[in-house]
């Protein structure tokens, strides 16, 4: 008889832990509601974690010789499902009674997967040597998926779930397989190190859906979570976005439930699971909805506890196909320095010091270049008249128009008063001056177009200019 550990027991369990993770769907007919009290708490219900058997109802007909037949790994294993069932005769079953299939005797077959899209620095790796990369590449059991920086993978499996392997990441297809006797999907995934980050249709019983990493297994049956794992440190960590998940250690036969917001951490050489509430989104400012600059600079406001900002830039907000990922340490702004025009999503987390990446909010922004800078001046003197020439650079795409103002100003370049030239309307980056008084000066311009629907202004810094008789 196996001892359920009580989950107040979980410090002082054996080492070598792994997580398991499976959603509700996996325990199925399991009584598993915990109380939104027990989850705030991070005192999870107990629960059962034991793989439940396949119930066939049995047809006219069949008998258990056919059904081995047709549906599990061998012939011969209808012996193992006589006495599973405590059945008499194997050529003689009364129609409609149900039988409990363990799911190790049944038959599956291949169920490859999809390289949906990719970004950047992408490889499969396939018997080991690399495998030819393009939009829609069949995947195969044993295939490595490896992201460098800046890099993103999305694998698409025959059930409609996918998973988005970000950057730096390392995952190995393990097993693609479906149930013949029900077309269930079943497949594990291998995080050698990094992330991943899938969304999981719901299937029947006993398909599943796990990721593993060397210190944890995450499985669900219909549900969106994230897995990641650090191989520096041998941290694993699992967040529940969607669905009921329960975690156990490996080798215990019952788990705790745990709802969306919670998470859970095991780390390599170290007894327990961790139970963590997830971090709530970080907040972006107003003003980071409309980036004009040369460098895109997000400021966002991160939850107590925060370690990183992580920030997903993608064109749909659902985040399927990202196109960058910015992170910076908590109360810093996100930066980025390359990005088509137009409108954009951006997904905004917060990451705790254990690498547990918290609830997401995405927010709509426009990217439309509007800069000026590299602001130039001199003088030509011709007999009497002295003429100062101004110039500026502007970038950004459609039509600008500029104005150019000049002020008196002190030592530091802070105007004096009102401009003494004011020029708006200007089309040309570029504007001249004659015979101006000795005296120093400041100044700058102004740059709009119109994109997107918005008016975009921006001045540039200003410059001084001395003349002295």
């Amino acid at each position: 008889m196996t001892r359920h550990t009580p989950y107040r027991d979980f410090a002082h369990t054996p080492a070598n832990l792994r997580l398991v993770c499976v959603s509700l769907a996996a325990v199925m007919g399991l009584s598993l509601v915990p109380s939104a009290a027990a989850a705030q708490s991070a005192q999870p219900a107990q629960t059962p974690m034991v793989e439940t058997p396949l119930r066939y109802l049995v047809k006219r007909g069949d008998t258990l010789i056919d059904l081995a037949r047709d549906y599990l790994r061998t012939s011969g294993d209808y012996r193992q499902l006589q006495r599973d069932n405590n059945v008499a005769n194997p050529r003689r079953i009364p129609v409609g009674r149900t039988l409990d299939i363990d799911p190790a005797l049944l038959r599956t077959r291949s169920d490859p997967a999809r390289l949906e899209s990719f970004r950047g620095d992408v490889r499969i790796v396939r018997a080991n040597q690399s495998a030819a990369l393009e939009q829609g590449t069949p995947l195969l059991e044993g295939d490595v998926i490896a992201t460098g920086a800046g890099a993103f993978a999305r694998l698409s499996f025959s059930d409609g779930s996918h998973t988005v392997i970000p950057s730096n990441s390392r995952l190995r297809l393990d097993r693609l397989r479906r149930f013949v006797i029900n077309d269930a999907a079943d497949h594990r995934l291998v995080i050698d190190q990094g992330r991943a980050e899938s969304r999981v249709t719901t299937r029947p019983s006993p398909g599943t859906f796990r990721v593993t990493t060397p210190t944890a297994i995450s499985a669900v049956r219909g549900t969106e979570f994230r897995v990641a794992y650090d191989a520096t440190s041998g941290t694993s960590s699992t967040g529940v976005l969607g669905g009921s998940v329960a975690v156990a250690s490996t080798g215990n036969d019952s788990g705790y439930l745990f709802e969306p917001g919670l998470g859970a951490i095991t780390r390599q050489g170290q007894d327990g699971v961790t139970a963590v509430s997830l971090l709530s989104a970080p907040v972006m400012s107003d003003a980071s909805a409309l980036q004009t600059g040369k460098t895109l600079r997000f400021d966002a406001t991160a939850p107590a506890g925060t370690a990183i900002t992580r920030g997903w830039i993608g064109t749909e907000a659902g985040m399927l196909d990202p196109v960058s990922e910015i992170e910076a340490p908590a109360g810093q702004p996100l930066n980025l320095t390359e990005l088509a025009e137009g409108q954009w999503f951006l997904r905004l987390s917060a990451v705790s010091p254990e690498g547990v990446e918290g609830r997401a909010r995405t927010f709509s922004f426009i990217r439309a270049l509007n800069t000026v800078e590299g602001l130039e001046q001199s003088v030509d003197v011709l007999g009497q008249v002295r003429t100062y020439r101004f110039a500026w650079r502007a970038e950004g795409e459609g039509e600008a128009a500029f104005r150019f103002q000049l002020s008196r100003s002190d030592d530091e370049g802070n105007p004096q008063g009102q401009p003494l030239f004011d020029s708006p309307n200007l089309t040309d980056s570029r504007f001249t001056l004659t015979d101006l008084p000795a005296g120093t000066y400041s100044w700058r311009v102004e740059g709009t177009r119109y994109r997107f629907g918005h008016r975009l202004t921006v001045w540039s810094q200003p410059e001084i200019l001395t003349i002295s008789r």
